[in-house]
């Protein structure tokens, strides 16, 4: 009997002054799309660039379809964009800077045969081909923060497992979930921790992220948030919205016991140390939260898992990981 064709998938590509990344990446995600049986589209949207990514989109790449913004309104928006113009249910989303294998699509859209998922993560490598930690995430609660779980990858024991979230620059989701979940969240704009906020709240509605390796996407180096953005200010946002996760999604006990008087401890550290980014994302993220604590009811009245079943769910899936997580910024 004849495999059934699977599912139509949409990729979606975030851009802003990428030109030089969309060049060298997007014939991969072009040729990607071709192979793929089901059919796919490719969508980018140009988030307000000043570089020469519209001529080149239009003059090198017809087939891709162009969503536009005038003026660049930061990488949520320009999903939500892209979301909106997508006609499948299956959408990738892929950053500017990642170059997929040509046939990286079907091991992905298989597992949507289950209903319940909600987004399915390839394998992320460098351009050495050693495995990025994006691929597979899980964190624990360790001296008073959230801190991912360090893992390495076997690849004789390459098996689809659970994960806590998939990485918003390579992953497959279902488009009525990722809408009925609200999208990103925008307490979390420009950038950074969405993904993770995304994938947890879609966890605990019962919608589980799974890591498949036998899809596998080349991550590089370079990004529009690292070449457009200051990196002071980069960090900064980074740990003004880790902040906020921990106060949307971690249980008040942890909150109260564990995480306050670890951030007293860290702010002694990063003060003797002057670290003063810690103490601007600190600074950034005390006026957000009000918003956080309503964010937080509003998940906790729709959340049928709490978040340590789910964290449970992933560390059972086994992975090789050492008990000391990786440090938190």
């Amino acid at each position: 009997m004849a495999e059934p064709t699977p599912p139509p998938v949409t990729l979606i590509i975030p851009n802003f002054n990428g030109a030089h990344l969309l060049r060298a990446n997007l014939p991969a995600v072009l040729a990607a799309a071709a192979r793929y049986p089901g059919g796919g589209t490719v969508v980018v949207v140009d988030d307000g660039s000043r570089d020469a990514s519209l001529a080149l989109l239009r003059d090198r790449f017809p087939t891709v379809r162009l969503v536009w913004h005038a003026s660049n309104r930061g990488f949520a928006a320009a999903v939500h964009s892209g979301v909106a113009a997508a006609a499948t249910e299956l959408l990738v989303l892929l950053n500017s800077d990642v170059r997929p294998d040509p046939d990286f699509l079907a091991p992905l859209a298989r597992h949507f045969t289950r209903p319940e998922l909600f987004a399915v993560s390839p394998l992320v490598v460098d351009e050495d081909g050693r495995c990025n930690p994006v691929s597979w995430r899980c964190y624990r609660i360790r001296r008073g923060r959230l801190r991912p779980v360090r893992w390495h990858f076997d690849p004789d024991q390459a098996q689809p497992r659970p994960s806590l979230f998939a990485s918003g620059g390579s992953v497959m989701l279902r488009k009525s979930m990722f809408l009925a979940l609200g999208g990103f969240a925008p307490i979390f704009q420009p950038f950074y921790s969405e993904d993770f906020d995304l994938g947890l709240r879609a966890w605990r509605r019962g919608w589980p992220t799974l890591f498949e390796p036998a899809s596998r996407v080349i991550h590089g180096e370079s990004g529009s948030i690292k070449e457009n953005t200051a990196r002071a200010r980069i960090k900064a946002i980074r740990i003004r919205n880790h902040f906020l996760l921990e106060w949307i999604h971690l249980p008040r006990r942890e909150l109260l016991l564990h995480l306050l008087p670890g951030y007293l401890v860290q702010s002694l550290g990063r003060l003797v140390t002057g670290d003063w980014a810690y103490f601007q994302g600190l600074g950034a993220a005390l006026p957000r939260l009000p918003e956080t604590l309503k964010l937080r009811a509003e998940l906790n009245h729709s959340a049928v898992l709490d978040f340590h079943t789910v964290r449970a769910a992933v560390e059972r899936s086994s992975l090789p990981h050492s008990p000391s997580p990786d440090r938190t910024p």
